[in-house]
């Protein structure tokens, strides 16, 4: 599981990076001006130079992607109930964006946008999950279907 979980890891970092570059682009020309925003002005603000706020913002990029990408083998636990699964999944995944966002700003530091960023993270957070439910429940059925075929 090891092996699965740094093979996952290694191209959920380059699929973050990949992802969080892709949106400040699109970010840049909805802001309609011609210029590229790399960073929030709250980022800019805390860090010595530009550069070195783009740096941690990559790198942030990544871990999101490895978190993302990694924390999938808990799904794959047979010996843990699905909601089991889910809560911790759940857990990492907010954790690590929450903090990720915090930290270059992307929302404002105050209760309410703290609140409403967790209603915005469960939302889609419970949106991919019945997507993927449904899914592989789909998939499953295909399965037993072709199974009885070849019985």
């Amino acid at each position: 599981m090891l092996k699965e979980i740094i093979k996952r890891a290694s191209l959920g970092f380059m699929i973050g990076v990949f992802i969080g570059e892709t949106i400040l682009i699109f970010e840049s020309l909805l802001a309609g001006n011609g210029n590229f925003y790399p960073i929030s002005a709250y980022l800019s603000a805390h860090t010595n130079t530009e550069m070195a706020a783009v740096i941690i913002q990559y790198f942030l990029f990544g871990i999101i992607g490895i978190t993302f990408a990694s924390s999938t083998v808990i799904f794959e636990l047979d010996n843990w109930s699905l909601l089991a699964q889910t809560v911790l999944h759940f857990v990492i995944t907010s954790v690590v964006m929450y903090i990720s966002g915090f930290l270059c700003g992307w929302f404002p530091h105050t209760t309410r946008s703290t609140i409403l960023w967790f209603v915005i993270f469960i939302t889609i957070y419970v949106i991919m999950w019945i997507s993927f439910t449904i899914y592989y429940r789909k998939e499953t059925e295909s399965i037993n279907e072709s199974l009885k075929k070849q019985a």
